[in-house]
């Protein structure tokens, strides 16, 4: 009897602490105002299928919607067991980390990068270009930190060597190096680009600042803490088979057409010939975003374990472009009152510190109007999670 009550507890321990439950659809209830925003969107085969969390930063889930199909022509309907590749949700991971060494006295956000790259010393920035000539000049103030994670450096999106090798064939070392023969296109701080060139970079220093792999940096202080067992730059075949398709409208906008990680190589399982893009690079699910973002809804802190600083916190919740003034920190969209990230096809992680609010929204959509979905189902949420408040 006393072995039964111990696994009893047991289990319902790991359901509080672990929220949705890997390879198990929540038996939180479907919203009917999440259903009736996102109707018309799969009617109109602009996405193909979705899955929508309301959640709040105890953890208690209050409405998951599964809705339309991971796979299409299978017939597979969605479920939070898929898995998504969550693009530029990366850029998350890579500000937290910056931001873990921060707290650590190894890094401050206005060291100039050639403090632990030195090659990049010899970047110039481009005075007056047309189709005969570019005129470079030095630059009047060093990139920072914060420079690189904010896309206020004046980098271009992609390296020299990415757009020539791929995003993911060259390790983070060789990229950050490759920077430099790519001038700025403007002085830093003087305007915003957004790009993963610089969250590249930025993910080097965290190599060179610990020590380890950045792969290795992210397993060790985020993935395995967090219980997100699934979050990964190298998804399995077992997890292939669970990735979510990305769709799109047709020409004639009466079916779907079938969309390509382009971005990426295959097979995606590749270590050997493959290395971690740090801006949007990783495969993740529905439960392992969740628990991301109860960290942060949780300011820093979850499950007695702390992540990042208050200070740290503030950091990543606050416009980081300054004369630029735009919507955005150190790896993170700031929307609405809310923080966190989208990704290319169409997933969103938000949280809201005020009324700690989580929304997350994971589907794989090549429409354009995928943008749209995602600000009407946050606008709903908002809205289904005033009303739930007791």
């Amino acid at each position: 009897m006393k072995k039964h009550i111990l696994y009893a507890l047991f289990i319902l321990s790991s359901v509080l602490t672990t929220g949705l439950t890997p390879a198990a659809e929540s038996t939180a209830p479907p919203s009917p105002e999440v259903t009736a925003t996102m109707q018309p969107y799969l009617d109109s085969y602009k996405l193909a299928g979705i899955v929508a969390v309301i959640a709040d930063k105890s953890g208690k889930i209050h409405h998951e919607n599964l809705l339309g199909y991971a796979d299409v022509e299978a017939k597979k309907p969605m479920s939070d067991d898929n898995v998504f590749w969550v693009a530029s949700m990366s850029k998350m991971f890579v500000g937290a980390s910056i931001m873990m060494l921060v707290d650590e006295g190894k890094i401050s956000l206005d060291d100039p990068v050639t403090k632990f790259i030195p090659q990049l010393d010899n970047w110039m920035v481009v005075a007056e270009k047309d189709q005969d000539h570019v005129l470079l000049k030095p630059l009047v103030r060093p990139v920072t930190i914060r420079n690189i994670l904010s896309h206020t450096s004046g980098l271009t999106a992609l390296s020299e060597l990415q757009k020539v090798t791929g995003a993911d064939s060259t390790p983070l070392k060789d990229r950050a190096l490759s920077s430099v023969t790519g001038p700025l296109q403007w002085q830093p701080g003087e305007k915003y680009q957004y790009g993963n060139q610089g969250m590249n970079i930025a993910a080097r220093v965290v190599e060179i600042v610990s020590g380890m792999p950045y792969e290795e940096f992210l397993q060790k202080h985020f993935f395995d803490p967090l219980g997100m067992t699934e979050t990964t730059f190298w998804p399995s075949a077992e997890q292939i088979a669970r990735l979510a398709g990305a769709y799109g409208p047709n020409s004639e906008t009466n079916g779907f057409v079938h969309g390509n990680i382009d971005f990426l190589t295959k097979p995606y399982s590749d270590r050997v010939h493959r290395f971690p893009e740090a801006a949007g690079g990783l495969f993740s699910t529905t439960h392992d975003i969740f628990r991301y973002g109860l960290m942060l809804a949780n300011e820093g802190e979850l499950d007695g374990k702390r992540y990042l600083s208050h200070a740290a916190m503030d950091e990543l919740r606050k416009e980081q472009t300054g004369a630029t003034k735009v919507n955005y920190s150190l790896g993170y969209h700031l929307r609405n009152g809310m923080f966190g990230h989208d990704g290319m096809f169409g997933t969103d992680l938000s949280v809201n510190p005020q009324t700690g609010m989580i929304a997350i929204f994971m589907v794989q959509s090549t429409s354009d109007d995928r943008w749209t979905a995602r600000d009407q189902f946050l606008k709903t949420a908002t809205q289904v999670f005033k009303n739930d408040a007791p």
